[in-house]
């Protein structure tokens, strides 16, 4: 009656000490998970959103898209036609309205994609990008007063003024002087939620070399802590593909999103644009985590096959056989 008392203490003690590591294993598992997700988030955030020539870069095309020439064409015309109502707008230029909107798309679609206009559209991508983010403590973060992401073309507008006031029709353009604001494209309005993202991206991206390490750590923690290593293994895998597909989704639907806050079906399908150029270095980031996920899966199943059929014997195994073979006579 002893033994079984004292086999009976082994084994809850063994029981508990398992379920102990177990649960261990998994908070040192979700760190890993969700401290991948938020290196990669960080890792974008400094490569692209935050640095001024990569971000230049993957936004260098923008102006090829023609969903992007009828917003800009739009914001010109509706500033020609505003110079063509001025009071001192001379006589004879009733009926302009008509040909400024005939005549602004197509000079506006010829302008953004000349070669000779690529600098100034590249300084005012790059002048955009320094408007809305502000240094705060040697950290690059939303800058709270730029309520809008604006793009300044006041000399593409110039360029496109000059152009047209080649027809006779609206000749009296060249007279009348052009607002401060000719040429000043809004892209999108700015959310405080997305202020609060970027800003947090941006304090965390100081701190993503402790949370590579903090997440190694994790990792090298969850092994030797957990029952079964290669069920670690291919569970990180299985958090990572998880956490990369999260992500994904969270891109899908931020763009479907714009759709619903942004009323005007050409501006939905530029801002769009922009957020699928943007947004296309994070994907294929995610798309490599993704991959990495699959392959820990695949290490992690197959080094638990080949424990399970080549390995030693665990030793509760050993005990069960031995008492289902009963006592040696």
């Amino acid at each position: 009656m002893e033994d079984y008392f004292q086999q009976l203490v082994r084994s809850w003690r063994s029981v508990t000490s398992r379920t102990v590591r177990e649960a261990v294993a998994v908070l040192l598992l979700l760190i890993v998970v969700f401290g991948a997700g938020f290196s990669a988030l960080s890792t974008y955030a400094d490569l692209v959103v935050f640095e001024e020539d990569r971000f230049a870069e993957e936004l260098a095309e923008i102006f090829d898209d023609e969903d992007v020439h009828k917003v800009v064409a739009a914001s010109f015309t509706a500033t020609a036609i505003e110079m063509a109502d001025l009071p001192v707008t001379p006589a004879g230029s009733a009926g302009a309205q008509q040909v400024i909107q005939q005549e602004i798309p197509a000079v506006v679609s010829e302008l953004l994609t000349e070669e000779s206009n690529d600098g100034l559209l590249d300084r005012a991508v790059r002048q955009a990008h320094g408007d809305v983010l502000a240094v705060e403590g040697g950290t690059l973060v939303a800058n709270p007063p730029i309520r809008s992401v604006e793009v300044d073309l006041g000399p593409i507008f110039n360029q496109a003024l000059d152009e047209i006031v080649a027809n006779e029709d609206l000749a009296f353009l060249g007279t009348v002087t052009p607002p401060a604001d000719a040429g000043v494209v809004t892209v999108l309005q700015r959310a405080q939620p997305g202020d609060r993202f970027w800003e947090f991206l941006g304090q965390l991206q100081d701190r993503r070399s402790s949370t590579i390490t903090l997440i190694l750590l994790c990792g090298i923690g969850a092994l030797l802590i957990a029952p079964s290593r290669t069920r670690v293994v291919w569970s990180i895998g299985t958090g990572i593909v998880a956490m990369a597909g999260i992500l994904g989704v969270g891109i899908y639907g931020s763009r479907a999103l714009l759709a619903v806050l942004i009323d005007n079906t050409d501006t939905v399908r530029a801002a769009q644009s922009i957020h699928e150029a943007l947004l296309d270095d994070l994907g294929g980031r995610l798309m490599g985590m993704a991959l990495i996920g699959v392959l820990m899966i695949v290490i992690g199943a197959v080094a638990g096959w080949l424990w399970r059929r080549f390995g030693p014997t665990p030793p509760e195994e050993k005990a069960l056989a031995v008492s289902e073979a009963g006592p040696v006579v």
